[in-house]
């Protein structure tokens, strides 16, 4: 019985890898990336030339080099510091893992002083209370 729910794990697996994969054209195409970099190096080389100009003034002015140009959709990335840690808030964070949990929330929050104190404050009960522990053994164990 066990080897038959391994193998209908495993199959099952195998089949939710390879049917809800996403296909991806991952290949390198350079005429497409320079042509990309063509738009974005006039848009710089204007703004080198006129260093006081701002967006809405190039767009007034220029709009020629904002064709092509997604600037404001491609400012949100996954990869952008939060304020909020996920799941719990920071003092969970650290209570239950400590330094480890303290450092996350201190490279994820990017440094938010706020998340990174309740991480902190976590962190201290919790080595207070297991180091409590260590010491007062009230079952004799």
């Amino acid at each position: 019985m066990k080897k038959a729910v391994k193998f209908l794990f495993i199959a099952l697996s195998f089949f939710a890898s390879t049917a809800f994969a996403a296909e991806t054209d991952l290949t390198y195409k350079p005429i497409q990336v320079e042509d990309e970099f063509a738009k974005v190096n006039k848009l710089e080389q204007y703004l080198a030339e006129h260093p006081e100009m701002t967006y809405e003034q190039v767009k007034k002015a220029k709009p020629e080099l904002l064709e092509g140009v997604d600037l404001i959709s491609n400012t949100n990335t996954n990869l952008a510091p939060t304020k909020d840690m996920p799941l719990v808030g920071g003092f969970w964070w650290g209570c239950c893992l400590g330094v480890v949990g303290l450092a996350l929330v201190y490279f994820i929050t990017d440094h938010d002083k706020d998340q990174v104190r309740k991480a902190f404050w976590g962190c201290v009960i919790a080595t207070i209370i297991w180091g409590i522990g260590g010491f007062w053994n009230p079952f004799g164990w």
